[in-house]
């Protein structure tokens, strides 16, 4: 499941409740240990699973994300953009440059067509019948 942030353009206004669900999520994260695996000890993954909205979203097959990138998986991509706050994305940022690795995008980016690309909108009730 592939869940989209932004720091700028989220297009949604969030409710007290969600945003807590999502601070909790990310502040379940060790964003400080950049020398060698960070461990933790819970992440509220469920939590926010359960108040994203899943009825709308892209769906293709493709492979995982790690190479050597191979092994075919479906994924879903949630249209909705969550807001997050600018130090969890600079915390992502300085994970992605942890210890002598070489981190990033290991993709070679694939035509549209290539995946079957599908959008999934359910209908939350009868109103959208309308």
């Amino acid at each position: 499941m592939g869940i989209i942030f932004s720091v700028n353009d989220s297009n949604i206004d969030l409710e007290d409740w969600q945003e807590s669900i999502i601070e909790r999520f990310f502040e379940s994260m060790t964003w400080n240990v950049t020398t060698s695996d960070p461990i933790v000890a819970e992440v509220p993954y469920g939590e926010l699973m359960m108040m994203v909205d899943t009825s709308d979203r892209w769906v293709y097959k493709g492979s995982v994300t790690t190479p050597p990138c191979d092994g075919l998986v479906y994924w879903n991509v949630l249209r909705t953009i969550y807001p997050i706050k600018q130090k969890y994305l600079d915390g992502f940022k300085n994970q992605l440059k942890r210890g002598n690795i070489e981190v990033g995008n290991y993709r070679e980016v694939n035509k549209i067509d290539d995946h079957d690309l599908r959008v999934i909108m359910i209908p939350m009730d009868d109103e959208d019948y309308e």
